[in-house]
This record gives structure tokens, sequence and C-alpha cells, in this order.
């Protein structure tokens, strides 16, 4: 199934908001079979605000989880590239699920 890129970030962009789960239609893109990549100037720079803003709200996703793990471990800090260790109150179980 083709699927054309400037639709695919739509419809992520839309699953995120709605706080669905964007598994199901990230794992079912054939990523050989994408198209519509752009081809000027202006629809790469179209483009490349549209993937900031998918940046900027999975960011502002991930921020209440790492707040919360925050305050599970008062005495961490943050590691190389704002990552954050997982306190010992959490199961690598779920860690792996994050």
């Amino acid at each position: 199934m083709l699927h054309s890129l400037p639709a695919l970030l739509d419809d992520l962009e839309r699953k995120l908001v709605a706080g669905e789960d964007p598994m199901p239609l990230l794992s079912g893109v054939r990523w050989p079979e994408v198209i519509d990549w752009p081809r000027t100037m202006e629809d790469g720079q179209r483009l490349n605000r549209k993937l900031e803003r998918l940046r900027v709200l999975i960011n502002g996703l991930h921020a209440p989880l790492r707040a919360t793990l925050m305050r599970l471990d008062r005495g961490a800090t943050y590691a190389a590239q704002g990552a954050y260790r997982l306190p010992p109150t959490v199961s690598r179980r779920f860690g792996s699920c994050v």
C-alpha cells in the first residue's frame, strides 16, 4: 500500500493530538513505498516545519512522564542528551515499555 508522506505525517499528528497509539499507523507503513517526497526547496521547508511541530508535540507528550520519573528519585540528575535514568522503584520491564 502506498503512503503519501505529507498525509502520513498529518495522520500521525492527528493520532498524537487525540491521544491515540501511533504504532498501528507506523507499523503498517512500508517505508520503501512512501511517496510524495519533497521535490522543491519550498516543499522541503514545509516538510521540515511539519517535522519540527511533530518533534515539539512528542517532547510535550513526553514531559509529564519525565517529570513523574524525576519525582520518584529526587536525588537523580539528567544524563547525556537530556536522558533520565530510571529510578530503582521502576522495574526494567516497565522501563522497556516507555
